[in-house]
């Protein structure tokens, strides 16, 4: 089996992954603490934390999964599968 090399398409995904990660966490200490994570003063309502803390996990899935995806297809096109 060969080992994925990392490409720019993975290391963009990657990087949205961390920002994902980011507004996920300012969402969520927001909610549990009621501190702000970088900014100050962001978020100022639990509305606006809640919508981080969704914006941030479904950034990161969708990273993840472009991530997945992009690992997947040369070991797929060494296969000869095609789908």
């Amino acid at each position: 089996m060969q080992r994925p090399q990392l490409t720019l398409k993975i290391l963009f995904f990657a990087g949205l992954d961390v920002v994902g990660m980011v507004v996920f966490a300012t969402g969520a200490l927001w909610l549990a603490r009621g501190q702000e994570l970088f900014v100050r003063g962001f978020p100022t309502s639990t509305a606006e934390a809640l919508l981080l803390l969704v914006g941030g996990l479904l950034l990161m899935v969708w990273a993840v999964a472009k991530i997945l995806r992009e690992l997947i297809k040369p070991a797929s096109a060494l296969t000869g599968d095609h789908n």
